[in-house]
């Protein structure tokens, strides 16, 4: 059934007439803006990717490959929702960033209760491509261990990232500002961080 399905939902995607599919007795695979889609009937599951090097991509994304983009779904709509959110990650380096930063935050064991997204602009009328995705986190635990500060990260349309620490019940524009600007840095601050409090990280209060 999952082959019948998948060709059926490939007409409602709105830009469908961009989509070749190749079909078998056993899979269909098909491709949306470099993603990859491809079911199994035998398996009764459908696995979404992007991969550079199956694509043959030239300009590869430095953060997004198959082993942190990769999920598999039993159901249809689920599959294609998590498509065109992927496909929003490899065209547009901001989203990249987000999706590296989480897929990273599960790696260290940091989880998190509350979580904020927004997209914020220099002006009211900034463009979309021009904005800034704007994400708190907060109620952190890491490795199970229970922090008391909450965090803010910032992606930028150029790819970079600005990081910043503030008190589970901050005071008016209260932070401590980290002074790495890439995800991986950020990463690596946040592993090597060897304190609870937030009175104890180890920068000067904005």
């Amino acid at each position: 059934m999952v082959i019948e399905k998948l060709k059926n939902a490939i007409f409602n995607i709105s830009d469908f007439e961009y989509i070749n599919f190749l079909q078998t007795p056993k899979s269909i695979r098909f491709v949306y803006y470099d993603v990859i889609v491809y079911g199994e009937e035998n398996e009764n599951s459908i696995s979404v990717f992007y991969d550079a090097e199956e694509m043959g991509v030239f300009t590869q994304l430095k953060f997004i490959n198959k082993k942190n983009s990769l999920k598999i779904f039993n159901d249809v709509s689920d599959a294609l929702n998590y498509m065109k959110y992927l496909s929003k990650v490899t065209s547009d380096i901001k989203y990249a960033s987000y999706h590296y930063f989480l897929h990273r935050l599960k790696e260290i064991e940091l989880y998190y209760s509350y979580f904020s997204f927004d997209l914020s602009g220099s002006s009211p009328d900034s463009s979309q491509e021009n904005q800034s995705i704007r994400c708190n986190f907060g109620d952190i635990t890491i490795k199970d261990k229970k922090v008391k500060y909450n965090c803010l990260i910032i992606f930028k349309y150029d790819g970079s990232c600005r990081f910043s620490f503030y008190p589970e019940e901050p005071a008016w524009n209260e932070e401590k500002i980290c002074p790495k600007r890439n995800v991986d840095q950020i990463i690596e601050y946040l592993l090597n961080l060897k304190v609870e409090n937030y009175e104890e990280i180890p920068l000067i209060e904005s």
